[in-house]
């Protein structure tokens, strides 16, 4: 018989007790869609072998298999986590974060360039799958480089014809990602504007302001022809967000306004039809912004476009960022747009820590319940953190956040070396052992302290990730009437996957 192998891997925190629920028995049935299949034959576990690897402050990823039981040995405890791998839901889209062009200034800028793209692609590394994009500048851009736009004009001259539209400042960007995508070719892109040309917008500048209707046709133009440029270059766009963050426009870094009015007619008579016209296979994304107002209020922009069949058939997906309410608006928000529009694709694609809390286990706890772990049981395909890369302080930026920290720091003066953030720990819990497409699974658990999720690939491997939000304590894992005990570290983020000994039983 052939061998096969269960690895867990987990991180320690230190944490304060934080309450939870598990999705399976806190939403309505009506909003859940599963596919459930049958087994055939029972499942031989004789020779299934069990890793386990660890991360806290003073460990990375160290091996920690003496935290498992062999199967169907030893006392079940009353902790018990349950998995079901014959129900089904969303398959999983990845995760990543934003290759901003401070992030590849920095990754290039550095002595050890080519060393720190495998470590972010490879899969000895982080493996990240899905990367989010700015279409021209957002915030982070070095002051040399300053902010812009693909079709910038002297004076603001108009240029209908985009005779003057060019990638040309992306170039660093350009060259990491072809370099990248040597070593996972199959990564995942979106893209975000921040900001049409000046010459397109109500302040002739790209701060603050909203798009001129008269230029409607003109900009989604352009966006296409972004795609079409980046194919050139051999990248695939795979999501289009129509804007980062709508409701807000900065006047000190590139942003523009957008109504539910405008979006719905922009997308449903611009740049829907002209993308379908060229058959183009990206799929386009709204809202790309908060969850609630400042009043904590559920915010219904993306909803209310999706009420108008003209763009709706368009529509293909939903972004949410995560910096207004608590975990409970976050997780309201969720099965808001599950109930209002459950055939459309939600990503959690924006979201950040900073500078002032560096602590790497509250930071990993805060991450799992409002960007994670609860969003992927609230039918959240994938998640992108906002700068892959940034320096130690925060600095390389123009405007903007001053203290936001990258998934991975690198020195800002081009000196040797690069260190993993808590953004990039978790990141690497779910990167290195989830691959895309595989289908979320049934997970429930006995104890609310207990945050899990889990998910079963083409391949046969199951892969279950735990937050133990409390003390060390022993849980018994049930899968297919089999069971081992798994010692969880006190307030650890743990990653366990297994493989069906015959995948074709399911």
């Amino acid at each position: 018989m052939k061998k096969w192998m269960v690895l867990i891997v987990t991180s320690f925190l230190s944490l304060s007790v934080m309450a939870c629920h598990d999705i399976t028995t806190t939403l309505p049935l009506s909003s859940l869609t599963s596919t459930t299949s049958s087994l055939t034959q029972s499942i031989d576990v004789t020779h299934v072998d069990v890793s386990a690897f660890a991360t806290n402050n003073s460990l990375e990823l160290a091996n920690i298999m003496t935290n498992i039981s062999p199967w169907n040995t030893g006392s079940k405890t009353p902790i018990t986590l349950t998995i079901n791998d014959l129900i089904e839901y969303q398959p999983w889209g990845g995760t990543g974060a934003a290759l901003t062009y401070s992030s590849a200034w920095l990754i290039n800028n550095s002595v050890d360039r080519d060393e720190i793209i495998e470590y972010i692609f490879g899969n000895d590394g982080m493996a990240v799958q899905l990367v989010r994009l700015c279409i021209g500048a957002s915030d982070f851009v070095t002051p040399s480089m300053g902010h812009y736009t693909y079709n910038d004009t002297y004076g603001n001259v108009t240029d209908m014809e985009l005779t003057q539209f060019s990638i040309a400042k992306d170039q660093v960007i350009i060259d990491i990602i072809k370099d990248a995508l040597i070593i996972n070719p199959n990564l995942i892109f979106m893209a975000a504007p921040w900001s049409a040309p000046a010459w397109m917008k109500t302040t002739n500048s790209l701060y603050g302001g909203a798009l001129k209707p008269l230029y409607y046709d003109v900009y989604a133009e352009y966006l296409i022809k972004f795609i079409e440029a980046y194919a050139a270059e051999g990248i695939t766009i795979h999501y289009l967000s129509v804007q980062n963050e709508p409701y807000y426009a900065s006047n000190e870094y590139p942003g523009m306004l957008w109504s539910i009015d405008n979006t719905r007619r922009f997308v449903g008579e611009f740049l829907g039809p002209k993308m379908d016209t060229k058959e183009m296979t990206t799929k386009i994304m709204i809202w790309d912004h908060n969850p609630v107002d400042n009043f904590g209020n559920l915010i219904n922009f993306p909803i209310s476009v999706l009420s108008n069949e003209t763009a709706a058939q368009y529509i293909d997906a939903i972004g949410v960022h995560c910096y207004t309410g608590n975990d409970n608006d976050m997780y309201n928000y969720l099965d808001y747009l599950r109930q209002g529009a459950p055939h459309i694709e939600v990503f959690m694609t924006e979201c950040t820590a900073v500078t002032t809390y560096r602590n790497r286990e509250s930071n990993i706890e805060w991450s799992v319940r409002r960007m994670y772990t609860e969003a992927y049981n609230r039918f959240a395909r994938g998640t992108t953190y906002w700068n892959l890369v940034m320096d130690p302080q925060g600095n390389t930026h123009l405007g903007g956040c001053s203290n936001c920290t990258g998934a991975l720091t690198v020195p800002a003066n081009g000196s040797s070396g690069y260190a993993l953030e808590a953004d990039g720990f978790v990141i690497s819990h779910f990167s290195k052992y989830i691959k895309i497409g595989a289908k979320r699974i049934s997970v429930s658990s006995s104890h609310t302290s207990l945050v899990s999720t889990g998910f079963k690939d083409e391949q046969g491997k199951i892969t279950l990730v735990v937050f133990n939000d409390g003390p060390e304590r022993t849980v018994t894992i049930l899968w297919q009437d089999h069971y081992f005990l798994m010692k969880l570290p006190a307030n650890s983020l743990t990653s366990i996957y297994w493989y069906l000994p015959n995948p074709n039983l399911t």
